[in-house]
């Protein structure tokens, strides 16, 4: 593990990457809406978004040395991932709509913390199993409002999608995390997102059905939105806010997500919770952000000049 300084610039990168991140998923309907696949989503996606990682890194990066045989295939492997957590949260979204996949991707800091604590051969402590046992308590209230007998009608195919986001994309943090230490957050953000954009033109064309690949003008421009205003520019800060406070903070930060991708849902797609559904939302979320409650305040005391700069363990 290692000390991170907390860096006020890196929770405002953080903070507008995740405001950006929050309207993929709309953008997203908008495109099914324009009868456009997942598959043809994510083709123009990561196709239009690989070229211009790759043109930040001529503007910001052009100076730095070749990445190495070892560094790509170590990207190429972050690009597995992010691959993998891409493909089953768009295909979540299509399956059980913004609002709840956004829920569950968002206990991604949990399963971050349940790697770390593998990797550094601790076991979690009881604050945090119990913060674990709260959010998944959480989940199951969004996933079943009413009772049990709600799970019969509930598509957990969808679910099953959404929970394996989530835990794809939290391996992606930690390897990212890692990574960025060596090559700098805007050369990892062009290797990762082409080596996934590989293989998707290698996937996708083999395993998508006839006629699922189409572009209608209408899905073009949803999907162009969100390969730039949602792809592009909230990675290039993100992954800056992680090499300056690391994965496991900039995952508590992006906790404002779900609550701002249900208001944009509410307010556009039309979509709502039950009250109890609600509740669920409030409890999962508070759940995760209190893993870091010490650190959260350490941030507010900064903030606010209340306290001098000191160093905070990313566990």
């Amino acid at each position: 593990m290692n000390d991170q300084q907390t860096d006020p610039t890196a929770i405002i990168f953080v903070f507008i990457a995740t405001i950006a991140l929050a309207f993929k998923g709309v953008f997203a309907k908008f495109a099914y809406m324009a009868d456009m696949g997942v598959d043809a989503v994510l083709l123009l996606r990561f196709g239009i978004a690989a070229p211009l990682f790759w043109l930040g890194v001529l503007m910001f990066a052009r100076k730095t040395a070749p990445l190495t045989w070892q560094q790509w295939k170590a990207c190429s492997l972050a690009g597995v991932m992010f691959f993998m957590a891409t493909y089953c949260d768009f295909t979540a979204i299509s399956e059980i709509g913004v609002s709840v996949s956004r829920l569950i991707l968002f206990t991604f800091p949990m399963i971050v913390m349940l790697i770390n604590a593998v990797m550094s051969r601790r076991a979690p402590s009881v604050h945090q199993w119990i913060v674990f046992v709260t959010t998944y308590s959480g989940i199951l209230l969004v996933m079943a409002p009413n009772g049990l007998s709600g799970f019969d009608n509930f598509n957990w195919i969808g679910a099953a999608w959404a929970m394996g986001s989530a835990t794809t994309y939290a391996v992606y943090l930690v390897m990212s995390q890692e990574l960025m230490k060596s090559i700098g957050s805007v050369r990892f953000t062009a290797a990762s997102g082409s080596i996934t954009l590989v293989i998707m033109l290698a996937v996708i064309p083999v395993s998508a059905t006839s006629g699922s690949i189409t572009f209608p003008m209408d899905g073009v421009f949803w999907g162009a939105m969100i390969a730039v205003f949602c792809t592009v520019i909230p990675f290039f800060m993100l992954f800056e806010g992680i090499k300056r406070c690391g994965a496991t903070q900039a995952s508590l930060i992006s906790l404002s997500g779900p609550i701002l991708t249900m208001i944009a849902a509410w307010l556009i797609l039309d979509e709502t919770l039950s009250t109890v559904q609600i509740i669920g939302a409030v409890v999962t979320i508070l759940g995760v952000s209190s893993l870091k409650a010490t650190w959260a305040l350490d941030v507010l005391k900064r903030l606010f000049g209340l306290t001098r700069p000191q160093k905070v363990t990313d566990a």
